[in-house]
């Protein structure tokens, strides 16, 4: 399944939220930095590792062939286990204008024939160079705000901006939710759920020491698996494929039956 993350403006860390999902995701996962202003994750996260590979270089070999079969060799291992892996976002954001979104997109939505999940990056709405293709092919799009009354204003002119075709950046055939940053500056889940029209697929709390290691690299400690931020995420993670599974369903047509042999006209061979 494809499931894209975006935000409004005043966006409260698309990057670290999607980051939390996928250590979190109960089966095989790809995050993909399609954040047309550049990748971040191995700049913080991954404490300034250098890699060959990436979006970038990605899309200079699937000039020269196929897209999905090179997909594989230019992702890096983001756990130990090798159940989530990232593909590295742009170095230079100038080159954002040269990517085939909509190929891009082809290719995420069947990583491995679907049994490998993908959530994608793609930062904020309303940017040059917006990965709109990959929100039209995802099977969910979940809106990242914060609670604050400013954030989820924002949040809300941009589901009814993703809702009406020709008026937003791309209307999505799958089902949008929204993923909290910080409950309660004041609103709750219930309340922003009211406001945008969309259900909430779950909260994430602020905690500042677990941001750290994810968003700057900063030493996680044994206990970093257990903190507020990841057991949250791993009920958000829960809760999202749960969303994005039925949204999917929805959208995939049903197996056609074949049609019955048409009876032969007075019954069959005359005596």
């Amino acid at each position: 399944m494809l499931i894209a993350l975006c935000s409004a403006k005043g966006a409260p860390g698309v990057t670290t939220s999607g980051l939390a999902l996928a250590l979190s995701w109960p089966r095989g996962v790809v995050l993909a930095e399609l954040d047309p202003a550049g990748g971040d994750v191995l700049a913080g996260y991954g404490r300034a590792q250098l890699t060959v590979g990436g979006l970038a270089e990605l899309e200079l070999v699937a000039r020269r062939g196929g897209l999905a079969g090179q997909l594989d060799a230019h992702l890096v291992q983001l756990d130990t286990a090798g159940r989530a892996r990232l593909l590295p976002g742009l170095a230079d954001p100038a080159t954002a204008r040269h990517v085939d979104w909509e190929r891009l997109a082809t290719a995420l939505a069947s990583v491995e024939d679907g049994a490998v999940d993908v959530v994608a990056d793609c930062g904020r709405l309303r940017v040059e160079h917006f990965p709109a293709a990959v929100v039209r092919r995802a099977a969910a799009v979940v809106m990242v705000t914060g609670s604050t009354l400013r954030a989820v204003r924002a949040a809300a002119q941009a589901v009814t901006e993703l809702r009406n075709e020709g008026n937003g950046p791309a209307p999505p055939a799958g089902g949008l939710a929204a993923l909290v940053v910080g409950p309660g500056e004041p609103y709750g889940e219930r309340e922003i759920g009211e406001a945008l029209g969309v259900p909430v697929v779950g909260v994430l709390p602020r905690d500042a020491r677990a941001a750290a290691v994810l968003s700057d690299g900063a030493p996680a400690g044994r206990l970093f698996s257990q903190s507020a931020l990841l057991r949250a995420a791993r009920s958000a993670a829960a809760r999202l494929v749960g969303f994005a599974a039925a949204q999917e369903a929805r959208l995939t047509p049903p197996p056609t039956t074949p049609a019955a042999p048409a009876a032969t006209v007075g019954g069959g061979r005359g005596r």
